[in-house]
């Protein structure tokens, strides 16, 4: 039987609970039988894209917006894909070589 669920997918302003924010395209995901919220945050100037996945119990608030808007949240955000100092020199080095690629692909 077709699944008559309407399926949730929108741009929006995530509020996190521990006063967090991502912007980016958000959708549901089944994993492992728990339902999780999606959100696939765009590449900022200095941030590659990326996405993270959170119970719906760790979201304050979903605010709709348009794709635009949302990229230019994204922006002001600039949300780390992992927010543990462990993990900075790794995220340093990948925003590097993302630099340069894109530096590359101006350049050609």
């Amino acid at each position: 039987m077709e699944d008559l669920k309407p399926k949730f997918e929108t741009f929006a302003i995530v509020e996190l609970f521990g006063h967090t924010q991502l912007a980016g395209k958000v959708t549901t995901e089944t994993i492992a039988s728990q339902e999780f919220v999606r959100i696939d945050v765009p590449k900022t100037s200095k941030v590659p894209e990326f996405t993270k996945y959170h119970l719906p119990t760790a979201i304050y608030g979903i605010t709709p917006v348009g794709e635009n808007y949302c990229k230019k949240m994204a922006e002001r955000i600039q949300a780390q894909p992992i927010n543990d100092y462990k993990h900075n020199e790794v995220i340093q080095e990948i925003i590097k070589e993302k630099l340069a690629e894109m530096q590359l692909e101006i350049s050609s």
